[in-house]
């Protein structure tokens, strides 16, 4: 009995239509121009009945994000508050942090957070505060941040794809009750129990991994081994995917007709399987993508009628966006829909392999070649063994270990004893697994950063990868040459445009209270690293350690040096031994290759600063003391020491501080002098005078003095200090004296990071915010 066939690519043309209006929106001459191109590759093909179709649908479509996003465009809000509020699943305890999702009485979603100031009261509202409890608040709605510094995580745009608009800062959590329960609740209460069911047989280090494959929570797991996925390319195998959907879904599939049932009621049990098994399994875009192509498909075969996995894919795609187009900028979303994209259209590709295994290195080599923009987007970076890796642990992840989890997860449930079984075997194999691939991301070798891509190098990207494999499905390897370099040129753009870009820059990186500075030379002749950042920590009872704390070093500077293509930093400079200066060095010294180490000659460091000298010295890395009338040259760039004094004590007034000219200006980076060291400064070098001063210990009152001032006389002023930080830094006197000798001041705390990007002899400041 023949079925009826939709079309194949009915949907993807609207699907890619609400891609160019998207584009449209946000840079309209590209997403026009690429819009036009489009349409022209159309009009061969295509009636022009069907093209006046599609560019109206992209006018509409334009239109639907402009209201959207206008409509959502909010100013900054803070404001005390007291409501009502529903907790939409159960809330995250980390430490004495409490976080979760909840609603208010008008259903607007809010991220609430909560700092829990005993350990009883910990207890306590782990057992109280479940999904559809309705709880009193008092606390400060606040509009999320956005990023101070480039290429930087968005959180407010993050928030803004799982439709939240705001957050809540808990005061005090008053009366709560309990609302009566529903269906969904109920899942989320199961799903809660199966995880807890979990936690409870297996060890602490194997659990998170179950959790991560079976209901799509990896919040316990171990951070080092969780990073070694992630940069291998193999985090998609522990996020719920396609592959988990159909793998479960013929599971179940196949049992119920074993069990004797029709194929009727089977078809009409997975119809509503799917969307439940959605819910548990955490709902996250490509689980969803999985059940909405899953169930049109299952839907549709009721009439016998076939539709082409492109246009299901499409469909569910057009559906996301419609629901919430925030969704476009979420990176699972994004990652889902391209590599699923990719395999469905070379499905001809596939189908002439020879072998399994061979069939298995196309898969893995044009999956990581359709992400690698995405990658590089927001992670920066790569691994070359990550498609062979893929090889290997895809299949061992799809054929044993997922299948063994879910057999595992329903004998606890009906035989525990047996069960176990599952549990030790389980254990054994994710302990190698994971050990190794803690070791094969122990060689930096294969590892590469490359910067984040700008646009039009991204959309480059899958223009060459689309004639290279339309070339390939017509032609096979008959034209090699053509081939590499369809695939090959836009990496050697990104290098050349990113990693060697021929402008220099000097950026004051936004670290909150603290210092860290980039000098950045042009084609990277040499990177330097004045300062980390860092936190002052203080004494924690066990119930108030967090399993990850924010380090400065590792969430800011890191991802900002890995976003400009930077993997070595030829000098590392501790100005001195603060905490807020250095105390995120070793987290520096983690993520990248160091040349060598710089610091002051002085006597009785802190205990900070010799840790971090022992700690490079274990790493063979190269310690260089420096005190005033020392230097280097780098590419025609030549940088002076011109503080401290050798033998000093080591303090504020001892820090390294360096005279250079980058970009037709003079440049003097203090650290953190105060009156002192700048009265030795100008005594030293009388005629020292600058353009750009970094003006010294965050403005302290004690720093930057008129005497100094009037002698160096600065032109631009850039204070690194934190938002409403307890020392009152810069401190009003400071800024008067700066506005008094017409400095054009720069404040992280106000402005973001401070950027000096120039080409030659000729630069200009940039800030990531503008003056509010």
């Amino acid at each position: 009995m023949g079925g009826v066939a939709i079309r194949s690519g009915t949907f993807i043309y609207f699907g890619l239509i609400i891609v160019f209006a998207f584009l449209s929106y946000h840079h309209f001459s590209l997403g026009l121009t690429v819009m036009v191109s489009y349409l022209y590759l159309l009009q061969h093909r295509l009636e022009q009945r069907f093209l006046l179709i599609l560019l109206t649908s992209y006018g509409i479509c334009l239109l639907f994000f402009f209201f959207h996003f206008e409509s959502q465009n909010q100013d900054p809000t803070e404001k005390k508050i007291e409501t009502d509020i529903s907790f939409t699943g159960y809330p995250k305890f980390d430490g004495d942090k409490l976080s979760a999702t909840v609603k208010t009485v008008t259903g607007e979603k809010l991220a609430l957070t909560y700092y829990i100031r005993t350990e009883e009261e910990k207890t306590k509202w782990s057992s109280i505060l479940q999904p559809n409890t309705v709880c009193t608040v008092n606390g400060t709605l606040k509009t999320p941040p956005e990023p101070t510094n480039p290429n930087a995580f968005n959180y407010r745009q993050y928030l803004r794809t799982q439709n939240i608009k705001y957050l809540i800062s808990v005061d005090t959590i008053r009366t709560c009750q309990k609302d009566k329960e529903t269906f969904y609740t109920n899942l989320l209460k199961y799903r809660e129990q199966s995880m807890a069911l979990i936690n409870h047989y297996f060890p602490e280090r194997i659990a998170p991994f179950i959790n991560a494959l079976l209901f799509g929570n990896d919040d316990q797991m171990e951070e080092t081994t969780a990073e070694a996925y992630r940069q291998l390319g193999l985090s998609h195998l522990l996020a719920i995917s396609g592959l988990h959907v159909t793998i479960i879904s013929g599971c179940v599939y196949f049992i119920l007709l074993r069990l004797g049932i029709s194929r009727e009621s089977v078809r009409t049990g997975m119809l509503c399987f799917l969307p439940i098994y959605a819910v548990i399994s955490g709902a996250a875009p490509s689980v969803i993508r999985a059940v909405v192509m899953a169930w049109l498909v299952l839907f549709l075969s009721r009439w016998k009628t076939v539709i082409h996995p492109v246009d299901a894919l499409a469909i569910s795609f057009i559906i996301f966006v419609f629901i919430n187009p925030f969704i476009l900028y979420h990176v699972g979303f994004q990652l889902s829909y391209l590599v699923t994209f990719g395999l469905l259209l070379s499905k001809s590709l596939f189908e002439r392999t020879k072998s399994s295994l061979e069939n298995g290195f196309w898969i893995a080599l044009l999956s990581q070649l359709v992400a690698l923009p995405v990658l590089l987007n927001y992670f920066y970076e790569f691994s070359f063994l990550s498609i062979f890796l893929n090889i290997i642990y895809v299949p061992l992840f799809s054929v044993i270990i997922l299948p063994l989890c879910l057999l595992t997860y329903f004998l606890l449930f009906l035989f525990p004893a047996i069960g176990q079984l599952g549990v030790n075997l389980l254990t054994l194999i994710f302990s190698n697994v994971n050990r190794f691939a803690e070791w094969v991301y122990q060689f930096d070798i294969f590892h590469i950063v490359l910067g984040r891509p700008p646009l039009i190098l991204f959309l480059a990207f899958f223009i060459f990868y689309f004639i290279g494999f339309t070339h390939f499905e017509r032609d096979g390897l008959k034209k090699k040459k053509l081939l590499i370099t369809l695939f090959v040129v836009p990496v050697c753009l990104q290098i050349f445009m990113v990693k060697f870009s021929p402008v220099g820059e000097v950026t004051f990186i936004d670290v909150g209270q603290g210092d860290s500075i980039l000098i950045r030379l042009p084609f990277n002749q040499g990177n330097y690293l004045i300062d980390t950042g860092g936190k002052v920590t203080f004494p924690l009872e066990d119930w108030q350690e967090r399993r990850t704390n924010f380090d400065p070093g590792e969430d800011i500077v890191a991802p900002f040096l890995k976003s400009r293509g930077i993997s070595k930093i030829d000098k590392l400079i501790l100005t001195h031994g603060d905490s807020d200066h250095t105390g995120s060095a070793l987290a520096i010294l983690e993520n990248f290759r160091i040349g060598q180490v710089l610091v002051g000659d002085t006597l009785e460091k802190k205990e900070i600063e010799l840790n971090i000298i022992n700690e490079a010295k274990k790493r063979g890395i190269p310690i260089t003391k420096v005190s005033a009338g020392m230097q280097w040259e780098e590419a025609g760039h030549k940088f002076f020491i011109i503080a401290p004094e050798k033998a000093a004590v080591s303090s504020n007034d001892a820090s390294i501080c360096i005279y250079s000219k980058l970009g037709g200006q003079s440049w003097l980076f203090t650290g953190d002098l105060e009156e002192m060291g700048e009265r030795e400064v100008i005594e030293q070098f009388p005629q020292l005078e600058v353009d750009v001063l970094k003006v010294g210990h965050h403005g302290s009152k004690t720093s930057t003095t008129e005497l100094f001032l009037s002698k160096i006389k600065p032109e631009f002023g850039v204070i690194s200090a934190g938002r409403d930080n307890r020392y009152g830094h810069p401190h009003q006197e400071v800024l008067e004296r700066l506005n008094a000798h017409k400095v054009m001041i720069y404040r992280t705390d106000i402005h973001g990071a401070v950027t000096y990007k120039y080409f030659l002899s000729r630069g200009k400041f940039s800030t990531v915010v503008h003056d509010p």
